[in-house]
């Protein structure tokens, strides 16, 4: 049997943004860089008899606020729509470099859904003979993740559905509360 190569990948080569625009999906070209959200989980406070004190446990039902963010080099055409209070929804996508131990190459495909509102209109920072940049900020409520069509990360606040290293966390309590 054969060696399998095992891969190193880090290099973020591209990145591609489209923003929801009536009834179908146009490009933002002038984006220069996204973060996605963290995921964190409030806690649940455990204590009872036979506890010889109180235990704070990471729970996948509290999931905290969400926020997201967009760098564009200015404000022009489509990338006004990141600034609308009532609704943006994004798909990102990047694609990451992989080199292989013996020698062989590929990429590595991501990409992200995301759906809020906008939680900052930025006023950005301009100064003489630099590129302007805007920091847009979203409150996001479904931010999905997949890393070559798997399913990662999905958290949907309103469904509610929290999928982390592509195990469903809520499946069993949806089933319980017939969802």
């Amino acid at each position: 049997m054969g060696k399998v190569a095992k891969y190193r990948a880090n290099n973020v080569c591209d990145l591609l943004v489209r923003i929801k625009k009536g009834s179908g999906y146009v490009e933002l070209l002038n984006v220069t860089g996204f973060s996605v959200p963290d995921v964190t989980f409030g806690s649940s406070e455990m204590k009872g008899l036979g506890m010889i004190g109180t235990l704070n446990i990471p729970d996948p039902s509290n999931i905290e606020a969400m926020e997201s963010s967009i760098t564009t080099s200015d404000d022009c055409g489509d990338a006004a729509l990141l600034n609308d209070p009532d609704n943006v929804e994004l798909e990102m996508y990047w694609a990451v470099e992989k080199i292989g131990t013996d020698g062989s190459s590929g990429y590595i495909s991501h990409r992200v859904a995301i759906k809020g509102k906008a939680a900052v209109v930025p006023g950005g920072e301009k100064k003489k003979g630099e590129a302007a940049e805007n920091e847009h900020k979203v409150a996001t409520w479904y931010f999905k993740e997949e890393i070559d069509g798997k399913v990662i990360t999905l958290v949907d606040m309103l469904a509610p559905k929290c999928v982390i290293n592509g195990v469903d966390r809520l499946e069993k309590l949806n089933k319980a509360l017939s969802r």
